[in-house]
């Protein structure tokens, strides 16, 4: 599997769930799981800036800037579709050689530097879904009803249903 396909259908469920979130409760763009946490909207941008992050480096691309700075849901939204087109135009070509290919970046303050598929495995995606992850328990914290299959779009279970219950 290429980079780039480890990224589109979480993205594409990242959609979805933004769109329960908002159908919900607009006002929860600004809402943290604790105080010293990005609110929900930098976390969502944040995850979908991994999926760039990793993937353009891996292809010798620029990473392309979709951000507007405090979003509201429209730019979101739109940041993920530019963000998922992008990703979906490369190809196995844009990628070759990505496991062996040297990557620098940065971790908060340590430099790292890394081979391809330490960055991506050990790096980038586990940075992408603790993000995403956060988006998803910043919305459960607020109360909106969604499920693991709203998280990762396959799991499925019935309306009410609870393990605890």
């Amino acid at each position: 599997m290429l980079p780039n396909e480890m990224f589109i259908h979480p993205l594409r469920q990242m959609a979805v769930l933004l769109q329960k979130i908002q159908q919900h409760d607009a006002d929860l763009l600004d809402a943290v799981l604790t105080s010293e946490q990005f609110p929900l909207w930098q976390q969502a941008q944040t995850a979908i800036g991994f999926s760039l992050r990793a993937c353009c480096p891996l292809s010798d691309k620029e990473v392309p800037v979709f951000t507007k700075p405090t979003p509201v849901w429209l730019d979101l939204q739109q940041q993920l579709q530019l963000s998922l087109d992008f990703l979906s135009l490369l190809t196995a070509k844009d990628f070759r050689g990505w496991q062996q290919k040297r990557i620098e970046t940065k971790a908060g303050f340590a430099e790292l530097d890394l081979v391809g598929e330490q960055f991506l495995y050990l790096y980038a995606l586990p940075n992408f879904y603790f993000h995403y992850g956060m988006v998803y328990a910043i919305a459960r914290a607020q109360q909106v009803p969604l499920s693991k299959g709203d998280f990762d779009g396959w799991h499925q279970y019935p309306a009410g249903f609870s393990f605890l219950r």
